[in-house]
């Protein structure tokens, strides 16, 4: 596998994200769809149906305890994104988090609400990032988009992904992190209201970017009628505690709003190292 190249380091840190064009072979995209087709029709404990019945209608699925060992352990060691991680952040260790599968079809699904991933898991840092990997070609406007820089930026509110008029309902009513703002009503009227980043994309490409930065977009049209994604989400040395912002409001996902799922890890204290023997160490 190649290895990421100074130019995508600094893109990292600076904007938070960047393309690895061309980072899986044939065959290694044919290992990571099976991994995505073996998450579809195995469900986890933890998928949920946003918006049914809107526009806005996707399917995603995350955390499956079974997919490591069906599949992701292998394609992680025939891809060596340990390694690759490694290189980004030079960082010594490296542990694997988690999966999200989305799958958007027919061909009129409006955009992923904008969120940061780290505001609904009790983790921060510099050494977080997710590899993004699409197995249909995507133009810009059907690729994830970024914030420039929201990684380093305000934490928001998390959305909770209940209504559908209101992307930035929040998940956390109790909390005094600042409400997300209604960024595609505000693309909307105005496309230069937020820096964004985003990608052309063709089949091995890889998004690289960090959970902590405010993403969404990718919708489904007739151009691009069907959206099928696995992401994989990896930490390092540089991954810290930092407890989540309070209690959910009912309805959300099961995982984010119970506090006592992230009970397992080795520390609760804010800024201690995130750690815990539940995600599989693999450098």
């Amino acid at each position: 596998m190649q290895k990421p190249t100074e130019e995508q380091r600094q893109a990292f840190i600076r904007d938070g994200g960047f393309k690895a064009e061309g980072l899986l072979t044939p065959e290694q995209l044919k290992q990571a769809q099976a991994c995505f087709d073996w998450g579809i029709a195995n469900p986890g404990p933890f998928v949920i149906t946003v918006y049914p019945g809107t526009e806005q209608e996707q399917y995603i699925a995350n955390a499956n305890p079974g997919s490591y060992e069906n599949g992701l352990e292998a394609l992680f060691r025939e891809l060596s994104l340990a390694e690759y991680a490694s290189e980004l952040w030079d960082s010594e260790h490296i542990w694997y988090f988690g999966e999200e599968l989305f799958a958007k079809k027919r061909g009129k699904t409006a955009y992923t609400p904008w969120h940061q991933d780290l505001t609904a898991l009790p983790g921060e840092g510099e050494h977080w990032l997710n590899f993004w990997i699409s197995f249909e070609p995507l133009p810009k406007r059907n690729c994830i988009s970024i914030v420039r820089g929201s990684h380093r930026g305000t934490k928001y509110n998390a959305p909770s992904f209940r209504d559908p008029d209101d992307p930035t309902d929040p998940l956390y009513p109790d909390s005094d992190l600042p409400r997300l703002p209604n960024i595609e009503a505000d693309l909307a009227r105005d496309p230069a209201s937020w820096d964004l980043v985003s990608w052309e994309t063709q089949p091995g490409d890889v998004i690289v970017f960090h959970p902590g930065c405010l993403h969404g977009g990718a919708p489904v049209d007739a151009g691009t009628p069907e959206r099928n994604t696995l992401v994989v989400r990896f930490f390092g040395d540089n991954a810290v505690n930092k407890p989540l912002p309070g209690p959910a409001v009912s309805g959300s996902m099961e995982m984010e709003e119970n506090d006592e799922a992230w009970s397992h890890l080795e520390s609760r204290i804010d800024g201690a190292p995130f750690r815990s023997p539940a995600y599989p160490k693999l450098r």
